[in-house]
């Protein structure tokens, strides 16, 4: 009967040592995210603006609304990293950054640029819908986007352009992705900037 009970006692304290170690394993922290503008030119005296620019809706396909970085493994698999997240949504961050490049790219064309939850009444509207927008560690990033600009309040539609985009990530580092994708939204910031350039009128 002793052994029993010290068998039962062991286990017991074997059980007991077992959880307190679960509990002292922790998983890493999530890492979080934001993808940055061009950088700005040295600053210059302007004259008052002359047009404003609206950006959004910036729409994203649902594979991609959720706050995990997606990586592509082949074309018909991706991966959602747990621990590397977007520190907002990729749609509301790919708008911030555009309105932020464009804005750059159209200073001199003394145009101020905001997004559309802030624009009243801009002379002109730039809707992005994004059908791809993953890329592979080591790899490339894909940015493929249809965008439209309209005049203001949306009444007459100025251009529609498609622009694919390939950009190449340094290394294998998610903050190596993440920098891609950056650029990747810068270029099609140069695209958005040089069809707004042609629908805007002579100074």
């Amino acid at each position: 009967m002793n052994a029993i009970r010290s068998a039962a006692t062991l286990a017991a304290r074997i059980g007991l040592v077992g959880v307190l170690l679960a509990g002292c394993a922790t998983t890493p922290p999530a890492q979080f995210y934001t993808l940055a503008p061009l950088q700005a030119p040295e600053a210059k005296s302007v004259s008052a603006p002359r047009f404003t620019v609206a950006v959004g809706p910036v729409i994203i396909p649902e594979l991609l609304q959720r706050p995990q970085i997606v990586t592509r493994n082949r074309d018909d698999q991706v991966n959602f990293a747990a621990f590397h997240r977007w520190a907002g949504t990729l749609a509301d961050e790919t708008k911030r950054v555009l309105a932020v490049n464009l804005g750059t790219l159209l200073y001199e064309a003394r145009t101020v640029v905001t997004t559309d939850d802030l624009a009243i009444d801009p002379d002109r509207r730039v809707v992005v819908n994004i059908n791809r927008f993953d890329g592979v560690p080591g790899g490339a990033v894909w940015l493929n986007a249809v965008w439209t600009l309209t005049s203001r309040k949306g009444e007459n539609t100025l251009a529609v352009h498609l622009s694919v985009i390939e950009e190449k990530v340094a290394g294998e580092a998610v903050a190596d992705l993440v920098s891609a994708h950056s650029r990747a939204v810068g270029r099609l910031s140069r695209e958005i900037a040089a069809g707004l350039a042609r629908t805007l009128p002579a100074p």
